[in-house]
């Protein structure tokens, strides 16, 4: 304001002119025009004069109407743009992903500042068009960087960077809080298929440019410029492998409907080999809208992970038996109660045994195995080493079985195994162990099913009434531990009987194994709710074939809905993929995930977290970090349960997390997160006063 002259005295300020101090104020109102319009939304005249230090006179002198201030405001951010984009490429010896990197960021950081969409869409519009010409440079860099060859017509560039602009000027006026995370994802969302095949179509379908690998994926068809794609001579595979039409390729799909279009299909080769190459096609519009005036497509070969897959399955025939089945499971099901199975069971287990049999099955906590049918000959209670929660691993098998040899001589032991976990043990007195695991086997499966239909199970496995926000978390759990693609996971929640806001979860589907760690603020019921309500989100998402970015956003928007301020989750949801040995994940305002190297060492994957889920506002975007994991390396995903654990040193901490890795008693993923478990019991003598999360990735070496 010691910068403004006072009109009132007519007088010039620091040997100023009159003309300078009309430049002066017309800027200081333009200023404080474009301030309060990215604050307030809208131009408020009576309140712009004060923000601006001038009299409202010398206000309306320079702008009589609001309608003429937009348009100057407008054309002002059409310059500033120019400007942005003329730097961002003036040095032609950058690097290319530099120089998009620049202007990206240059024209995202304008949008967030400027907040063109307040002015209305046609404010946007007409920034994009004054500045699309000097994009061209960003996009001839873009086409360097991919390889495209031949270069596409000028007219079809003009519209692609016309629509390049307005993507960085809206994606920084919906991101105002942190344009430089939404520049980083944008920049990465434009640069991450470049290395994969490109294909570029006009409105019409017809090839207009392409790269090397995108010509070695469509082979031997050699697509040549101005060729229909609709006209390929391709032949396609359905992914069951029967035969598909050239109309089932994603971009011959998206040029037809005009919509965005992936898929999976196999190409026969002229050898009769076949490539799996997973497509993306999107249409390119204007700003405007209106018919596309092109399409991009994005080719991945995705052959090395579908024959990852199909190694896995068995050729009809080889799921059969040589031998007859010990226990039918559709019939006990059928014809047996489901309260009645411990009893069943057992009684059908001691006729093949020829011995009595007792069944036993693990508390929640991990810490004891409880005998659930049987004969009282049998002990009540037995101590569970290396559980995890109501399973036991494969590698505390041979404790139990020199405990079971110390305690009950003559006893034999049979885990009851569902995909590398037991659920289960049996005890029998007098019996061949491959008779009794062969019935353990079997029996495994029949009870999983059964406690789908009675709390018999889950009531044995109980030691103590749960609270209910507990038992909502117990509800929601996957299996501790289980076999993935490529490896082994573990996972575990303490304490078992109180608390209840916080929850892990994992599943394989065939773009590989999620992973989620997530803390609800707050104890008890409501923290349980809010937590059920973001996980529910995220598998609504991961069913509805949501990438990370959309299953975060998914999560956000449930959690917002029904939240009050207070209340919000922090999260880790994640991805790992076996056949590229890739973590990929979103960081929502929780501790970083951790890899454990083979000698030991703990590195946090620090990246630039956003926010809780359910704060600020209801529309938000998420962009993912990406990690590959070297052979033995281990990854851990831990909620602040188990770092900020108080113990008579300070916090339990990373520290502590490496120290009970180095402790573990073998390099399963059962061992280290069980490791951790006890360690974090273990740390102090005041129980927890949070929920503790922790969960181990080992894939296979």
């Amino acid at each position: 304001m010691s910068d403004t002259v006072s009109e009132r005295s007519g007088a010039s300020v620091s040997g100023r002119g009159p003309r300078s101090d009309q430049e002066a104020n017309r800027a200081l109102i333009l200023s404080a025009a474009a301030a309060q319009l990215a604050r307030d939304g809208r131009i408020n005249m009576r309140r712009l004069a004060a923000e601006a230090g001038v009299s409202r006179s010398t206000l309306y002198r320079h702008f009589s109407t609001r309608e003429g201030l937009e348009a100057e405001l407008r054309e002002q951010a059409a310059a500033l743009a120019s400007r942005e984009a003329r730097m961002a490429t003036a040095d032609e010896d950058r690097p290319p992903l530099a120089v998009v990197s620049g202007f990206v960021k240059r024209l995202v950081l304008l949008g967030a500042e400027r907040r063109l969409g307040r002015l209305g869409q046609e404010a946007l519009e007409q920034v994009s068009d004054d500045s699309a010409r000097l994009a061209l440079p960003v996009l001839d860099r873009v086409a360097t960087a991919a390889e495209i060859a031949p270069r596409p017509p000028r007219e079809w560039l003009e519209q692609a960077s016309n629509q390049l602009v307005h993507a960085c000027l809206a994606t920084g006026a919906r991101e105002p809080t942190d344009p430089p995370a939404a520049a980083r994802a944008l920049f990465d969302r434009l640069t991450e298929p470049l290395d994969q095949g490109i294909i570029v179509l006009d409105a019409d379908g017809a090839v207009l440019s392409l790269n090397p690998r995108a010509s070695e994926m469509l082979a031997p068809a050699e697509p040549a410029v101005g060729e229909r794609v609709s006209e390929l001579p391709l032949r396609l595979l359905y992914e069951d492998e029967s035969p598909a039409p050239v109309g089932a390729h994603p971009l011959a799909a998206s040029v037809r409907t005009g919509d965005e279009q992936s898929a999976v299909r196999g190409h026969v080769r002229g050898d009769g080999t076949v490539a799996w190459i997973e497509g993306f096609a999107l249409p390119l519009r204007e700003p405007r809208g209106g018919l596309p005036y092109g399409y991009l497509g994005v080719l991945y070969d995705v052959t090395a992970q579908r024959g990852w897959e199909l190694e896995r399955l068995r050729p009809p025939g080889r799921l059969g038996r040589t031998r007859p089945v010990p226990v039918d499971i559709a019939r006990i099901l059928d014809e047996i109660p489901p309260h009645l199975f411990p009893e069943q069971f057992a009684s059908e287990a001691r006729r093949i045994a020829g011995g009595p049999v007792a069944l036993y099955v693990l508390d929640i906590d991990g810490t004891h195995l409880l005998r659930l049918s049987g004969p009282d000959d049998f002990p009540e209670r037995l101590d569970a080493p290396l559980a995890l929660g109501p399973e036991l691993a494969e590698d505390g098998v041979p404790e139990l079985r020199e405990r079971i040899a110390r305690d009950l001589p003559g006893a034999s032991l049979a885990p009851m195994w569902v995909r590398g976990r037991a659920v289960g043990i049996l005890l029998a007195l007098g019996a061949a162990e491959d008779t009794l695991a062969d019935v353990a086997r079997h029996g495994a499966a029949a009870m999983e099913l059964a406690a789908g239909y009675t709390d018999v199970f889950d009531a044995a496995r109980r030691r103590k009434e749960t609270e209910a926000a507990a038992e909502l978390q117990q509800s929601l759990l996957p299996p501790r531990i289980a076999r993935v693609g490529g490896g082994e996971i573990a996972g575990s929640v303490m304490p078992a009987y109180e608390v209840g806001g916080d929850w892990f979860d994992y599943v394989e589907n065939r773009d590989g194994a999620w992973l989620a760690v997530a803390d609800a603020v707050g104890r008890g019921a409501t923290a349980a709710a809010l937590g059920s309500i973001a996980l529910a989100a995220l598998r609504a998402a991961r069913r509805s074939d949501a990438t990370l970015e959309e299953a975060g956003a998914k999560m956000h928007q449930a959690v917002y809905d029904v939240s009050r301020p207070e209340f919000f989750v922090t999260a880790v949801v994640a991805r790992w993929n076996a056949v590229y040995s890739t973590f990929s994940w979103i960081n929502c305002g929780h501790p970083p995930p951790l890899v454990v190297g083979v000698d030991g060492s703990v590195e946090q994957l620090g990246t630039v977290s956003s926010l809780p889920l359910g704060l600020w506002e209801r529309e938000r975007r998420f962009s993912r970090s990406q990690r590959r994991l070297e052979a033995g390396e281990r990854l851990v995903l831990h909620s602040d349960g188990v770092s900020a654990r108080r113990t008579a040193g300070g916090l339990f901490g990373i520290d502590g997390i490496r120290r009970a890795l180095a402790a573990a008693r073998g390099p399963s993923a059962t061992a280290a997160a069980r490791s951790i478990q006890e360690a974090v019991m273990s740390a102090a003598e005041d129980p927890l006063q949070d929920d503790a999360v922790a969960v181990v990735l080992s894939p296979a070496s």
